[in-house]
């Protein structure tokens, strides 16, 4: 099978990207994509008005109800986007020691005990100053 390009939108970044396909989707995107524009151009020329498809006052947006969806991939990664970099600047605020210690545990996936070894004290000491880090970050993110 033949790769072909499509451009297509990328909504985390913000700009056009070519993705390669397969001829099939190559071919089911171009129908989908000409059934929109048919569908456009039927919409305008019998000018349908929005009031129409909406129902009335009262029940305003019950005809759309399938748009509107609890699970939305790219709101919960733009979210979780924000999310990250806003801990990130939290990081910042803490000393050297306690960003390290963060980082030991959370980011290199070290143990208490084995950060314990190298900073020399006993695991509830490097367990209790954890408590009190991420104590002072919750403070810091929701500020």
């Amino acid at each position: 099978m033949d790769k072909r390009k499509l451009c297509v939108y990328d909504t985390m970044s913000g700009k056009y990207t070519d993705v390669e396909v397969t001829d099939e989707i190559y071919i089911h995107y171009n129908r989908t994509q000409w059934n929109i524009d048919d569908n456009d151009d039927s919409f305008f020329k019998h000018e349908i008005q929005f009031s129409a498809l909406t129902g009335g006052l009262n029940d305003a947006f019950e005809n759309f109800k399938e748009f509107k969806t609890e699970y939305d991939e790219t709101e919960k990664k733009a979210v979780h986007k924000v999310l990250v970099k806003r801990l990130y600047d939290c990081l910042n605020f803490l000393p050297e020691n306690d960003r390290k210690l963060i980082q030991m545990i959370f980011f290199e996936e070290k143990t208490e005990r084995e950060c314990a070894k190298i900073y020399g004290v006993n695991q509830k000491n490097i367990n209790k100053r954890k408590k009190q880090i991420l104590c002072t970050l919750y403070k810091l993110l929701v500020k």
